[in-house]
């Protein structure tokens, strides 16, 4: 996977948006969707600014179908996502996820649920690995 900048907040809610439009219709996404859905409040020429940034930085892709614009992600929101939390982990926590789990449980984000849960996601991860 190519490495790519962080995505800042406005263009992260704008990808979201695309991400799941075009899990729901597979043909790309239009700019006034992408208004319509966005829960930010936004103006057409800065929504248009946003989207050709992405397009620069190898993010989207622009498709035109006649008169109208589509939008396609050039990164699934998975990939995204990989590349987001490494990043996250390496920056704020030395690269140690035992660092960050800390972090979380003593910030009181964790509860007993949530630790059951990534105990059976470690458990499941081993038995996959043997």
């Amino acid at each position: 996977m190519k490495e790519r900048k962080n995505l800042p907040e406005a263009e992260l809610d704008i990808m979201l948006v695309i991400w799941y439009e075009e899990k729901k219709e597979g043909e790309g996404v239009t700019a006034p969707r992408i208004l319509e859905k966005l829960e930010r409040p936004l103006t057409a020429s800065a929504l248009h600014s946003y989207l050709k940034r992405l397009e620069e930085r190898g993010y989207l892709r622009c498709e035109k179908a006649g008169r109208v614009n589509r939008y396609v992600p050039l990164i699934s929101e998975e990939e995204y996502r990989q590349q987001e939390s490494g990043s996250i982990l390496e920056r704020l926590y030395g690269g140690s996820l035992k660092t960050f789990t800390a972090a979380l449980w003593d910030g009181g984000e964790l509860s007993l649920g949530d630790l059951d849960e990534m105990r059976d996601f470690l458990d499941e991860l081993s038995w996959r690995r043997r």
